[in-house]
């Protein structure tokens, strides 16, 4: 197997989730650090709507012959849909469930398969490895959000 230092990167994500939120109060983690920023519960939302997306990316790229991969505006998504979800715990429970199921797909990839290839609508061509690491980038980014929205 390759990447394996991108699936563990993968695998810490959700356990270092849940150290960040689960001993912080309700109000801290709705609490918007600023005005327009998002608070904790909401980029915990946005984490598993992302999960979605990137894991339907993966798999079209794993199944089909160079898919095209649809681009979305998170910012449309997190307005439409966090407000449905604002618990973080049920949005980390979300996240947890579709997380593992990607890791089971990525832990029986061969070495070609991790340079497979779709056609991003916004940056181009992309290799599932790409994606894992955009993956990967995607979550140490908003661990550092969540630890500025509850500090």
């Amino acid at each position: 197997m390759a990447a394996p230092s991108l699936v563990e990167r993968l695998q810490a994500t959700p356990s270092n989730l849940v150290s960040l939120i689960s001993t912080a109060p309700v109000a801290a983690l709705t609490r918007a650090p600023m005005r327009g920023e998002w608070s904790a519960a909401t980029v915990m939302a946005h984490l598993a709507d992302a999960e979605t997306v990137y894991g339907v990316r993966i798999r079209h790229m794993l199944a089909d012959d160079r898919p095209t991969l649809a681009g979305y505006d998170e910012q449309a998504w997190v307005e439409r849909f966090a407000p449905s979800e604002p618990d973080a715990a049920a949005s980390l429970a979300r996240f947890r469930i579709l997380r593992e199921s990607l890791i089971r797909i990525l832990l029986t990839l061969e070495d070609d398969e991790w340079e497979r290839v779709g056609n991003h609508a916004d940056a181009g061509k992309m290799t599932v490895r790409e994606m894992v690491e955009r993956v990967a980038d995607h979550d140490r980014n908003h661990l550092d959000q969540i630890r500025r929205a509850l500090a």
